[in-house]
């Protein structure tokens, strides 16, 4: 050691300098335990470990200033403050190091294991148990290797994270990381600190004069506590900085995510719509088809042969309709609006109907004085070919569906038209005997894609369709259904203009 140097103005620099750092550690400890609980971000959580060890520290020393009687007489208490110097800032190197990987590398970076934490106090545990041995080796040099011993472990942590390797090697390749500003402020704190313990070592070790060493021992004790200072000021504005620099790149992922979610939604809307002309046309091809078959089998009676070919022309106008829709839906063209009787369309309509439910299906239709509607007449058809679709699949061998138009004034929103608005509709119902919907599905049945059908090839599209034009024009939809006896699904329609 110095001889030179005054120790009673050191020891009373060195406690001025303790007291100022353990107020300073519980300071920004407190501060980043109170970050890390709101943010909750590892880096905030580091450092709030980190500003713990710093405090531990400061407490041993601290107490070795005002109780330094227990630390000479009493060995045990001399290798527990040793002990705790040196696991603190054994430990504090992994802690700072990640630190160092979060700044450098976002938010990405496991935190350090306990398992390799207790490697590093175990280290700490060597190093103590190795200064103890070497100090009842050597007692004449006691003085010297507390002094230089307590320094390098102090400076090891700043080290350790200052140390170049495979993090600095991909700084390049990290666009996600924070700032390089950011990244030099971590590095001139944990530069700052190194500095100041280098300070503190030349001071006491190298042979000074005396007013020399007085002066170097009050700038020494003002680099120290500069040195504390800044350093946790330039880790509270990393931590801020970085937690700036994730809220940034969450923002932009989030933004991402919201464009790959719309993209996403867009070919959703495209397949559905696949979806519903395949289903459209399935049934009028199924038209098509069954017309076909009869026709060969009466070809010979020219009278029902005629119906038949009627029932395949209108099947055709259907999917020369179906397929305008298509084209105007790509072209973004309004849909074609017009006034039209509903009874009529029904009618005409008729043969379409039978086919579809085949002769083991008996078909009613039940048409009362009907309001006109204003829609596209397509979208009509539409709906009434897919509940008989539906009606027809439900019925297994034989059964009944019946369909039945009239008028319903709603004047106030209650019981099952509960979704309509008071005026005038058009009441559309078809009523089967067929297996009926399990209660299970009933409530997501107009869900696309939901259907009872898996074994024999059904969308799920159908009601869901359905639903879709009944709101589209006014009205809605309703569904009654019991297992084993049939099912009843209503459709209302708004009433033209003036038929209220």
């Amino acid at each position: 050691m110095n001889p030179s140097v005054n120790v009673t103005l050191y020891d009373n620099a060195a406690q001025v300098r303790w007291i100022l750092h353990l107020a300073c550690a519980v300071t920004f400890m407190v501060v980043m335990t109170l970050l890390a609980n709101r943010l909750r971000r590892p880096i905030m959580r580091t450092l709030a470990f980190v500003w713990a060890l710093q405090t531990i520290v400061a407490i041993n020393l601290f107490s070795y200033f005002y109780w330094r009687e227990l630390h000479v007489d009493y060995a045990s208490v001399r290798f527990l403050g040793v002990l705790s110097l040196h696991v603190a800032h054994f430990v504090m190197a992994p802690l700072l190091r990640h630190t160092r990987q979060l700044v450098w590398r976002s938010d990405v970076v496991a935190a350090p294991a306990r398992s390799e934490l207790w490697r590093w106090a175990a280290l700490g545990l060597l190093t103590t148990v190795c200064d103890q041995s070497a100090k009842a080796l050597f007692p004449g040099a006691e003085a010297t290797l507390t002094f230089v011993v307590s320094r390098l472990v102090s400076a090891f942590p700043y080290l350790y994270a200052l140390r170049p390797g495979r993090i600095a090697s991909q700084d390049q390749y990290n666009p996600g990381g924070d700032s390089g500003f950011t990244r030099l402020a971590f590095q001139f704190a944990l530069g700052a600190c190194v500095t100041a313990l280098a300070i503190d070592l030349v001071v006491r070790v190298a042979p000074w004069p005396a007013d020399t060493a007085a002066l170097l021992t009050a700038v020494m004790v003002a680099v120290n506590l500069s040195a504390l200072v800044l350093f946790g000021t330039l880790l509270l504005f990393v931590a801020l900085e970085h937690e700036r620099a994730v809220d940034a790149r969450q923002s932009e992922e989030l933004y991402a995510a919201k464009l790959r979610e719309s993209h996403s939604r867009r070919l959703e809307s495209l397949g559905g719509l696949a979806g519903g002309v395949a289903h459209d046309f399935n049934n009028i091809l199924t038209v098509v088809v069954g017309a076909t078959d009869v026709a060969r089998e009466v070809a010979h009676e020219p009278a029902l042969l005629r119906a038949e070919l009627d029932a395949i022309g209108e099947a055709g106008r259907q999917g020369m309709t179906l397929t305008r829709q298509l084209l105007d839906f790509a072209r973004q063209k309004p849909a074609f609006v017009e006034r039209f009787d509903p009874a009529a369309v029904l009618q005409r309509m008729r043969p379409i109907c039978e086919r579809v439910l085949t002769p083991t299906r008996r078909f009613e239709l039940q048409v009362a004085a009907v309001p006109a509607v204003t829609m596209d007449a397509s979208q009509f058809e539409q709906v009434v070919l897919n509940l008989l679709v539906n009606a027809r699949d439900a019925i297994a061998d034989t059964g009944e569906v019946v369909v039945t138009v009239s008028t319903e004034m709603v004047a106030r929103a209650d019981g099952s038209a509960s979704a309509l608005s008071a005026g005038a509709y058009l009441r559309l119902e078809v009523r089967d005997t067929g297996c009926g919907i399990p209660p299970a599905v009933l409530p997501r049945i107009f869900d696309p894609f939901v259907t009872t059908k898996e074994a024999r090839g059904g969308t799920g599209l159908g009601l869901a369709t359905v639903q879709r034009i009944a709101r589209e024009n006014g009205g809605d939809v309703s569904v009654e259904s019991t297992v084993g006896v049939g099912t009843t699904i209503v459709v209302w329609l708004a009433a033209a203009p003036g038929m209220a």
